[in-house]
């Protein structure tokens, strides 16, 4: 599928183990910066679990530490597919607002891990909140607002 198609319908269902890769998820993966840095699925079987990548190429800054700017669009992504495992066929997810918070440097070579997860659903918005881990050790942390868009005839 290219970047620029939308996927045929997205259900709980898309974002389980059963079959390949979700159309969803393919879409996601393939947004060409998503590509450019390396940023796959901790789990190609549950892509709510999160996302991951190294630390090399594109995602480093000057200084060869992670490129500030990654660990936030990390946690925007996982936050995505969090969000977009529990909402009805059809439904879509927008970002609203990103508060990150870098709390250390992630060297080149290390391999770090976003993990999203709802803290508070409501009709027409979702509230996450995301952390990155460089194994145990606690990177950056957000909270992201979603804007759901719901299809025609929800409630």
């Amino acid at each position: 599928m290219a970047y620029d198609e939308q996927p045929a319908e997205r259900t709980r269902e898309t974002l389980s183990d059963e079959g390949p890769l979700p159309e969803l998820v393919e879409t996601v993966l393939a947004v060409p910066l998503h590509r450019t840095l390396g940023l796959r699925l901790i789990d190609p079987d549950d892509a709510a679990a999160g996302v991951e990548l190294d630390v090399r190429g594109a995602a480093l800054n000057p200084s060869r530490v992670l490129h500030g700017a990654v660990a936030p669009l990390m946690m925007d992504v996982a936050c995505y597919l969090a969000v977009m495992a529990e909402l009805e066929p059809g439904a879509n997810a927008v970002t609203v607002s990103i508060a990150s918070s870098l709390l250390t440097a992630v060297p080149a070579g290390a391999r770090v891990r976003a993990h999203g997860r709802i803290d508070r659903r409501g009709r027409g918005l979702a509230h996450l909140s995301a952390t990155v881990h460089d194994g145990e050790r606690l990177v950056a942390t957000a909270q992201v607002v979603k804007a759901l868009v719901l299809p025609q005839g929800s409630v």
